[in-house]
């Protein structure tokens, strides 16, 4: 079963040398790493900004990041927040 699609494309020679910057900084491991990870921000940045309202765009937004916010908030590694508990939020009213 293939799990992946070969794709060419040609680029400038400057973003090719910023690529092997990133590569040799050990960021990415590769070129196909890079242009995967470009990709997924761009569609996910399409996606999101077709939205004609500027109030629509930010539930948009926290609708993406909520569950990442959730899983987050619920690990081990922050349970040790727990035993200090909340703080009272009053909105300004100014």
């Amino acid at each position: 079963m293939v799990t992946t699609v070969k794709v060419s494309a040609r680029i400038p020679p400057a973003l090719a040398k910023e690529m092997e910057k990133l590569i040799e900084a050990g960021i990415y491991s590769n070129k196909s790493e890079i242009i995967k990870d470009a990709l997924r921000e761009f569609l996910l940045k399409k996606k999101y900004i077709q939205v004609s309202a500027e109030g629509d765009y930010v539930k948009n937004i926290m609708r993406a990041i909520e569950p990442i916010l959730a899983e987050d908030w619920d690990s081990e590694a922050d349970a040790h927040w727990d035993e200090y508990g909340g703080i009272d939020y009053e909105p300004d009213k100014t």
